[in-house]
């Protein structure tokens, strides 16, 4: 967000970005998500764990499924020659541990992100074509360590032509597979992580996996769903979670007016529809000046009229869709075709723009913000008219 969205929306780098937790305010469940897994599927890991094991599970199914049918070992390669860009959000994804410090993962992130402007110039944003088909260097990559020293020459070399990015002549900045800190570090640990979750993901029962991956997180959303209109409350007595993301928003707009630039809101699935109940209800006085919703509900919500301020009498003949917020200046509303939990809104609100984006991933919920290209794509979009 800091090297897209922040700079394509006018903010300086020392602009405060704020994400209040909310979900420790819903009521946790009484047996540990016991009923997802009633006989005891094997889990790989912690909770951290699982967003990486759907794309690596779809990095797999994917690379399997090309020409030749052939056996996989090596994840971030197989994955590049179907998309090297899917490859890029893959190394970024696993670099982000529970043992990740935060310069390291930054940096990891920072070369992704060069990564990604790199293809998204190279194959007009996956136009003109992608993977081993486009990427000619891509045909003499084996190993994983191999890809990312490749990687880095490409990009780096992409940049000196081009004179794009921060690229200095010279050596690449780690030794292939390398041991040095930093960058190196959080690559090769990313690689490995990848290998251990691809040997444990081709070796259990697939059905169980994907049964586990697709129910704990819908029944996260219920959960969060259920526990927050049980606990919403009242203009007057606003609930802990209302209380706790519109301190937020106060926090932000504080600071944007402070340093003279816009307020921003990016809300990930339910995190949208809490918002659009904060800013049409409980604090209209906000000014957001550009909203994002992304995987969200709120054209569902509102179609079941679930919002406080939801009007039974829209939609009508002189009124087809509900007004736009008075205090929010633009609305993007993002979704993949794939995420069976992510709803248009521009049917159902005026003003609201729906863009499409394919995550790739086969849990595309969990897609989005994990994305380089995402951040990249939606910074460009920002700067263009509506």
């Amino acid at each position: 967000m800091r090297r897209h969205l922040l700079p394509a929306t006018g903010h300086s780098p020392g602009a405060l970005l704020s994400s209040p937790w909310w979900g420790e305010l819903v009521a946790e469940p009484a047996w540990g998500w016991a009923s997802l897994a009633p006989d005891e599927v094997e889990s790989l890991g912690g909770e951290g764990e699982e967003l990486l094991e759907e794309a690596v599970s779809e990095a797999l199914a994917d690379a399997v499924a090309g020409p030749g049918q052939r056996d996989v070992e090596q994840v971030l390669t197989a994955t590049a020659r179907v998309s090297l860009q899917w490859a890029i959000d893959l190394l970024a994804l696993a670099g982000d541990d529970e043992e990740s410090e935060a310069g390291a993962l930054a940096e990891l992130v920072a070369f992704c992100a060069r990564a990604t402007e790199y293809w998204a110039e190279s194959t007009g944003e996956g136009t003109r074509g992608d993977g081993a088909t486009f990427f000619a260097w891509l045909g003499n990559v084996e190993e994983d360590d191999e890809f990312l020293d490749r990687l880095h020459d490409e990009v780096a070399d992409w940049e000196r032509r081009t004179g794009r990015g921060r690229a200095a002549a010279g050596p690449r900045p780690w030794e292939s597979f390398g041991v040095e800190s930093g960058l190196p570090a959080r690559a090769v640990r990313a690689v490995h992580r990848l290998r251990a979750l691809e040997v444990a993901i081709r070796t259990r029962p697939l059905v169980a996996g994907v049964r586990r991956w697709a129910a704990r997180p819908v029944a996260l959303l219920v959960g969060d769903v259920m526990g927050y209109f049980a606990e919403r409350g009242t203009l007057e007595t606003p609930g802990r979670i209302v209380k706790r993301i519109a301190g937020s928003l106060d926090e932000a707009a504080r600071d944007a007016a402070l340093r003279g630039e816009p307020l921003v809101v990016l809300a990930h699935s339910m995190g949208g529809n809490i918002v659009h109940d904060v800013l049409s209800y409980f604090r209209p006085d906000v000014r957001v000046d550009l909203l994002v919703t992304v995987g969200t509900q709120v054209g569902l919500f509102e179609e079941l009229k679930l919002f406080v301020s939801s009007d039974h009498k829209v939609p009508n003949p002189r009124r087809p869709k509900v007004a736009e917020l008075p205090n929010v200046g633009r609305w993007l509303n993002v979704l993949d075709r794939s995420d069976l939990l992510a709803f248009a809104a521009a049917p159902v609100f005026a003003g609201a723009e729906d863009l499409v984006f394919r995550t790739g991933a086969w849990w595309a919920h969990g897609g989005y913000l994990t994305s380089c290209d995402f951040h990249a794509r939606l910074a460009r979009r920002v700067g263009r008219p509506t």
